[in-house]
């Protein structure tokens, strides 16, 4: 491993912070929770956009805003060497008119300074699931291209601010999950009897320029910042030998790939430019140049599971394992997602999230979970295995530092923590944090690779 490999962990502001009272809602506030309903609604959010009563997880989180000092410093003692957060547009500026709120800003100060007075590189998601719900109800998200004015705004406050303790920015979490949730990563929602695919080529159109906005800001402020972008790194495989599988697989990988293919070569792939022109989106030529002239310095990506190309429909994988909540298991799918990446964009890859979301139990006060030890092993193996065939990793953070409010699901019982949270999926709890198992094994293990 090389000198500087950042062992660290991630978080989010959407699904731990809380702090409810003391900013703008976000888009992942408006969607109540529910394990089969949720991941349809942060598609297409429905009756939601008018808030109707329900049970809202993100609102509360687990406190972060509260607690961070005390969190941190349970980083700390882990040894964690990063944590990747992200900060809160919605409490920087917390309506339309966008007047910047020193107490959000102050928060974030905090935040950071805790950071590196433990010795924790601080990693900054401008937007991770959680985009200002004004933004999303005034504007429709990103599908409306005056956004690009307001996230530049956004994004000049805070780098202006953070710079000179933050290097590495990331622009969108997982942006390529868009293809599925829409309205979560994009903020925006198809009007009756407008084309859904329109919609989101749209979205897409502002959100890669956006993304070359924050590039160029950051240069500007200090050259010697790190800018990327979180996709979402999911192999698919052809269920069978049929061409008609292979033919699914390529569009699949294609779908997923088309934007981190313009924020890193800074350009369009002829079948991402010609979706652009089925769907009537006007592809400017300055915009070509501001793209090219503003690529990506990292990739960031998460991993959890690889996907299937079925022409029968089949989603599941015979040769692998699922995890509680129907994730597939594949280590092994890791190590060929980071070849795969590197050999297409040959930029440096830092892996921002992976984890294992499943239920945990508390005995004894101890949670004993081997299982998620024996996964997150695994993984590590194969990662380590892909920086043997040349693959350039600079850094490793699992998700997550701590249990938090689960995106897909809304569920505190999805755990994917280090660190128990005592919060149940009704709001119930006490908040205790609580060393699990792994937490011990992370701690030794980023000692071991530090020493070594």
């Amino acid at each position: 491993m090389k000198k500087g490999f950042l062992w660290g962990s991630s978080i989010s502001g959407g699904q731990c912070e809380g702090g409810f009272s003391s900013r703008g809602a976000t888009v992942v506030d408006k969607i109540p929770q529910g394990k089969t309903t949720r991941f349809k609604y942060l598609n297409d959010p429905g009756i939601y956009m008018s808030g109707p009563e329900g049970f809202y997880p993100s609102r509360d989180g687990v406190e972060f805003h509260a607690r961070y000092k005390e969190d941190i410093e349970l980083y700390a003692e882990m040894g964690l060497k990063a944590l990747r957060f992200s900060v809160l547009w919605s409490r920087i500026f917390k309506d339309e008119k966008m007047v910047p709120d020193e107490e959000g800003l102050a928060f974030y100060d905090e935040v950071i300074n805790e950071l590196i007075r433990n010795d924790i590189e601080p990693i900054i998601t401008t937007i991770h699931f959680d985009m200002p719900f004004w933004v999303a109800e005034k504007y429709n998200g990103f599908s409306n291209d005056e956004v690009i004015e307001l996230y530049k705004k956004y994004v000049q406050t805070i780098v202006d601010r953070y710079h000179d303790r933050v290097k590495y920015w990331i622009s969108f979490c997982e942006i390529n999950v868009m293809n599925h949730a829409l309205y979560m990563v994009g903020g925006a929602v198809p009007k009756e009897n407008e084309d859904r695919e329109e919609v989101l080529h749209r979205c897409a159109y502002n959100m890669l320029l956006a993304n070359a906005w924050l590039v160029r800001i950051c240069h500007d402020i200090d050259p010697a910042l790190k800018v990327g972008c979180e996709v979402a790194g999911t192999p698919c495989y052809p269920l069978t030998s049929s061409p008609i599988d292979y033919e699914l697989m390529i569009k699949n990988e294609r779908s997923n790939n088309r934007y981190t293919d313009v924020m890193a070569k800074g350009k369009y792939p002829y079948y991402f430019l010609k979706e652009m022109d089925d769907y009537g989106v006007d592809v400017k030529e300055e915009d070509l140049k501001f793209l090219s002239e503003n690529t990506l310095d990292f990739i960031a990506v998460s991993y959890y599971k690889s996907s299937l190309a079925s022409h029968t429909g089949e989603q599941s994988n015979p040769c692998l394992e699922k995890t509680a909540f129907g994730w597939t298991i594949d280590p092994q799918g890791f190590r060929i997602m980071l070849n795969n990446m590197y050999e297409r964009y040959e930029k440096p890859i830092l892996v921002v999230e992976n984890g294992l979301g499943t239920y945990d139990e508390v005995v004894d006060g101890q949670i004993h979970d081997t299982y998620r030890i024996d996964y997150l092993q695994q993984h590590i193996d194969q990662m380590k295995l892909a920086m043997q065939d040349g693959v350039d990793v600079i850094g490793y953070l699992s998700w997550s530092a701590m249990d938090l409010v689960s995106t897909s699901e809304g569920m505190m019982s999805k755990r994917y923590g280090f660190i128990y949270v005592d919060r149940n999926d009704d709001g119930s709890g006490t908040m205790k944090r609580i060393r699990k198992d792994s937490f011990y094994w992370y701690q030794k293990l980023i000692c071991e690779e530090q020493e070594a």
